[in-house]
């Protein structure tokens, strides 16, 4: 395989930070960055209306119960075993339940075999999705 050329990717790379640097910087890494200290790092926004949260989901508990809620992920205890979908159904039904949204919108993103996995609810803010998981943990 040959080298990559060095020459042209600084001569790119030096004119992107002159035009970022001369302007204001994009609304990307602004929102990115206010996001960032008001959010944890397991919920983000993704456009235009939805909200992705990483979830590490617990299979075969007693009960459906939220047990985590840190920068990288969100624990979730789900009452059904893990076979045949049934511990993706159930995670769906609370997460709908606990957000208040209808079930038709959270879907699985990513990570459907296995228990680190990506929720995307859809048509919300990422403040509703905040605060509903932050009432639920502090009413247990």
């Amino acid at each position: 395989m040959a080298p990559t050329k060095k020459g042209k990717a600084k001569a790119i790379s030096s004119s992107t930070t002159t035009k970022s640097s001369s302007s204001s910087p994009p609304a990307a890494a602004i929102t990115s960055t206010t996001c960032s200290k008001k959010f944890p790092g397991c919920m983000r926004f993704v456009p235009p209306s939805s909200v992705a949260i990483t979830i590490h989901a617990k299979p075969g508990s007693k009960q459906a119960t939220i047990t985590d809620f840190n920068d990288d992920e969100l624990g979730v205890q789900i009452d059904a075993p893990a076979k045949d979908g049934e511990a993706n159904a159930a995670l769906l039904d609370y997460i709908s339940s606990v957000i208040g949204v209808k079930r038709r919108q959270v879907s699985i993103g990513s990570g459907s075999k296995s228990r680190d996995k990506v929720v995307i609810v859809e048509e919300v803010t990422l403040q509703n999705v905040f605060d509903a998981l932050d009432k639920v943990l502090k009413n247990r």
